[in-house]
């Protein structure tokens, strides 16, 4: 199944390339690279820096598809297991 705006949120986010956009910790701001794994609470991101971890909660990110098409996630939704996500029922309301 490819990734679409659609189904991002129920999709495995690792390897997908992906910038915070805005964060309630402004240190974790601009940063960018390629998700390398996720847990719960946290994305481990690639960056040119190494390996940071990033709270989903605190930060809202743009992810860029393989398509080339550019999504905004809030890391509220994101928040919970990856294997979780898979079962959980979104609201679609944007």
């Amino acid at each position: 199944m490819t990734v679409t705006p659609m189904n991002l949120i129920q999709h495995e986010l690792v390897g997908l390339k992906t910038h915070v956009v805005a964060s309630r910790d402004p240190r974790q701001v601009c940063r960018s690279g390629t998700i390398i794994a996720e847990s719960r609470e946290m994305i481990h991101l690639d960056t040119s820096a190494g390996v940071i971890q990033l709270p989903k909660s605190n930060c809202v990110f743009d992810m860029s598809l393989p398509d080339g098409t550019i999504v905004r996630v809030d890391g509220h939704v994101l928040k919970g297991r990856p294997e979780d996500r898979l079962k959980k029922r979104l609201s679609r309301r944007w």
